[in-house]
């Protein structure tokens, strides 16, 4: 199985569905898919933009230059490579972790400062 990066490049939420599931890409969303469902959404998220400028969704130089957005990452990945990249996107920066200072190393250094006199 060939996955794809397929992009809603538009500034609006695209609906669509396959086999009777309906997918959901919000604004901008990147998202690698199996290459035939990219190729399926990327069809009509064009037939959208088209119809919605009010252009024929059978003008192939349209249609190029909008598929060209669809898919920015260009390449087909194969089998677990998409999955992985996938899941690499949806995991969060780790804090951080700050360890609690000791008490009693914390007392002796406070007690070992200098106390400042006024003059």
């Amino acid at each position: 199985m060939n996955a794809q990066l397929f992009k809603n490049f538009t500034d609006e939420d695209f609906e669509w569905k396959y086999d009777g599931v309906v997918y959901k890409f919000k604004a901008g969303q990147e998202v690698y898919l199996e290459e035939y469902k990219a190729a399926h959404f990327s069809k009509h998220l064009i037939d959208r933009e088209l119809t919605k400028a009010n252009k024929r969704t059978n003008d192939a130089g349209a249609r190029k230059e909008l598929l060209v957005e669809c898919f920015p990452g260009g390449g087909v990945y194969v089998d677990g490579e998409a999955l992985d990249l996938n899941e690499k996107a949806k995991r969060k920066p780790r804090k951080k972790k700050v360890e609690p200072e000791f008490e009693d190393i914390k007392e002796k250094v406070e007690k070992k400062k200098p106390v400042k006199k006024n003059k």
